[in-house]
């Protein structure tokens, strides 16, 4: 057992008999969700599972900013998703976060939910939430290594992609020791962290910087609650040609002032909705955005509203009060 997690053997032993896994991340993945699929899918492979890996909303474009990972040509379209006797969630909060795969994932036999986020729901019949955890990809590559996977390349790169973009280059008070010590042991399998740190952080389209002049132009600061929000809109990203995946780093830019302990980045969705992304140097925000059917994590969390006036007003009143 790992992580003094109840379940963590059940989850290895599950993987290790299971002839082929269903997997699956959240929507919108993030760095750490994308890698972890990837990486739990080539490890599993190498035992000689069959397995079948996408997340709802995927679509058949390319991925932009994660298409250099091993496996991104194999994964398959949601509706492609076969019904499994297992089922591997990955970096799924809450079972709600699987989107339109959460009945295919219910039908399982097995459904072993392996996350990080505090608050995670436990809708697994093996859980493997290990909060203080880096990422998920730290999870998954314990995982791997315990049910017999030998690492390559394209695994390690998978499960270091995510270790980083969680951490925020190992800059985010979720950086360990063990932590330090695992990305160290990855890059001995040939993996090029500058490679890798030029592809997801310094490899946005020109009209990025475009992008990045509305966000902080719109920027309004609540002095009295050191906060600080702005928002983007899809006509922001039609003008500017940057899709949606592109824009998760642009709330750290505008958190990026010493006037400010937390940031509120509002992205405009297909349906007029708002999706939130919340940041904070200190005080904790999970709670805030759990309160709104989102989640995350302490320092870093989200969610999605119709009133964008509402949640700025009651964010500011939230941290004044604190």
């Amino acid at each position: 057992m790992r992580h003094d997690a109840a379940q963590w053997d059940e989850a290895v032993e599950a993987l290790r008999a299971a002839p082929e896994v269903a997997i699956a991340c959240h929507v919108n993945p993030d760095g750490d969700a994308l890698g972890s699929l990837l990486a739990a899918a080539l490890g599993l492979q190498k035992l000689g599972k069959k397995t079948y890996a996408s997340w709802s909303g995927r679509s058949a474009e390319p991925l932009a900013t994660f298409g250099f990972l091993s496996g991104v040509d194999n994964l398959l379209l949601p509706d492609d998703l076969p019904e499994t006797e297992t089922f591997l969630a990955l970096d799924c909060g809450a079972a709600d976060r699987l989107g339109d795969l959460e009945p295919l994932a219910r039908k399982a036999q097995t459904l072993i939910n392996v996350d990080h986020h505090p608050g995670n729901d436990d809708f697994g019949t093996i859980n493997v939430v290990i909060p203080n955890a880096s990422s998920t990809a730290e999870l998954v590559a314990d995982l791997l290594r315990d049910a017999g996977v030998e690492f390559d390349r394209d695994i390690a790169s998978c499960l270091y992609t995510g270790i980083v973009t969680d951490t925020g280059r190992f800059s985010y008070a979720n950086t360990r020791p063990q932590t330090l010590r695992l990305a160290a042991n990855l890059l001995e399998y040939d993996v090029s962290a500058p490679d890798i740190a030029r592809d997801v952080f310094e490899s946005a389209p020109f009209g990025y910087l475009k992008l990045v002049g509305h966000i902080l132009e719109r920027a309004e600061l609540v002095e009295d609650a050191r906060f600080v929000y702005s928002w983007l809109t899809r006509a922001d990203l039609d003008e500017t040609g940057v899709s949606i995946e592109e824009t998760d780093r642009l709330v750290e830019t505008i958190r990026a002032t010493r006037a400010v302990d937390v940031a509120a980045l509002f992205k405009e969705q297909p349906d007029g909705r708002w999706r939130v992304s919340l940041r904070s140097k200190g005080p904790g925000i999970a709670e805030f955005a759990r309160a709104r059917g989102g989640g995350g994590h302490e320092l870093a969390a989200g969610f999605t509203t119709d009133d964008r006036d509402e949640v700025i007003e009651a964010l500011a009143e939230d941290l004044r009060n604190r």
